[in-house]
């Protein structure tokens, strides 16, 4: 088994991490197939996106809509977009349109989502994919109904660095895992909205703990366990922190993120046999760190040790490019051009799961949107 890796946009392996990675595909963006997409929203992520994809793929912004024309005309003429309008139902219509990224706040993106699959409009999701696990599954049963692809736009699953811990745990080397955690936190220094607000489907879980969630989910698989906690943003209806722990039959994962405090944002996964991390900020593209034992245990830690990896050979590679959006939106037009509904890599059985998630972790602090007391 040989591993596909394009060296224009990504640093070579260095050979420890390319043996434990045996296998392993990471693709140039740049040879995606070319898509001509337009945004739904006009907000921070949708410009990032705007910027990104033309600039290290060969797909086109073709046109952006948003629920005020004046809105979604300044957006264009910022980044050189063609057309504007002034509802989501108008670029939704649009024929010169091949695919959608839907970008708008979390309450909105069932509905938005359910519109492009019937006009027979292929989408890639911003995250959290829905405010809950039912709405998620109306989604992707609607694409299935309707055979068009729909992708959680989950950015870190198309992430090199994720792409290679993946492999790592999937060829067994390192052994079993054993835990696994990863954490996003920082500072909210003033009240955005949609964060705060519980009719657009706000709090931290929604907004930066799905990274970690879907993280430790990624390496981990779904839990048969989910406990957690965490406390209310004073004032608000929304969670501003929380701890979730999540259990399978052989491990254990845990996923933290708030909004009231800051801590380094790092993935973690641990091996019978060797450690995998994510050092700083996993959720863009950035370090891959990998510490490897002996097979034998003889070079395992003593108990003295702090740091927990000495006698271990440490190799790191560094992911680090500019942009981020291009992975999955590469991946978007590959599945498009090959007829897919779906994508292995953030498979509909995962969304639904990550929400199933975060559903029981905003019932354990009490956080509930509208509508839900009446969803089945």
């Amino acid at each position: 088994m040989t591993s596909t890796i394009s060296p224009a946009f990504v640093a070579e392996l260095p050979t420890p991490i390319a043996r434990l990675a045996e296998g392993v595909e990471l693709l140039d963006p740049v040879d995606a197939p070319p898509l001509r997409w337009g945004i739904l929203g006009a907000g921070h992520i949708a410009r990032r996106f705007a910027r990104e994809v033309p600039e290290h793929t060969l797909s086109t912004i073709a046109a952006v809509g948003a629920r005020e024309l004046s809105r979604a005309q300044v957006f264009a003429d910022e980044l050189a977009i063609e057309r504007a309008h002034g509802s989501y139902a108008d670029l939704i219509a649009d024929p010169d349109v091949d695919a959608i990224y839907l970008a708008t706040i979390n309450s909105t993106h069932r509905d938005l989502a359910l519109a492009c699959i019937r006009a027979g409009k292929p989408v890639l999701v911003e995250k959290p994919f829905a405010l809950n696990a039912a709405e998620t599954r109306d989604v992707f049963a609607a694409a299935e109904e309707h055979g068009v692809l729909v992708v959680d736009g989950m950015w870190t699953r198309f992430l090199p660095q994720f792409t290679v811990a993946r492999q790592i745990a999937a060829n067994g080397l390192l052994g079993r895992l054993v835990t696994a955690h990863a954490n996003f936190a920082g500072i909210m220094h003033a009240p955005v909205p949609r964060i705060v607000d519980v009719e657009q489907g706000g709090g931290a879980l929604l907004d930066i703990g799905v990274y970690s969630i879907a993280a430790v989910h990624d390496l981990l698989g779904p839990p048969v366990e989910v406990a957690a906690a965490g406390n209310l943003l004073p004032g608000y209806a929304v969670d501003g922190s929380a701890s979730v722990i999540m259990r399978t039959a052989s491990a254990v994962g845990t996923a933290r993120c708030s909004f009231e405090g800051r801590a380094p944002s790092r993935a973690e996964f641990v091996f019978e046999r060797g450690i995998v991390e994510l050092p700083a900020e996993f959720f863009v593209p950035g370090m891959l760190r990998v510490s490897e034992f002996g097979g034998d245990g003889s070079e395992q830690a003593s108990d003295e040790s702090t740091d927990g990896v000495s006698g271990a050979v440490t190799t790191e590679w560094d992911a680090t490019v500019s942009g981020g959006f291009q992975f999955e939106a590469a991946e978007f037009a590959r599945l498009l051009a090959n007829g897919a509904t779906q994508s292995p890599v953030m498979p509909w059985q995962a969304s639904i799961e990550i929400m199933e998630v975060l559903d029981q972790a905003r019932a354990a602090i009490g956080v509930v949107y509208p509508g839900e007391a009446t969803a089945s």
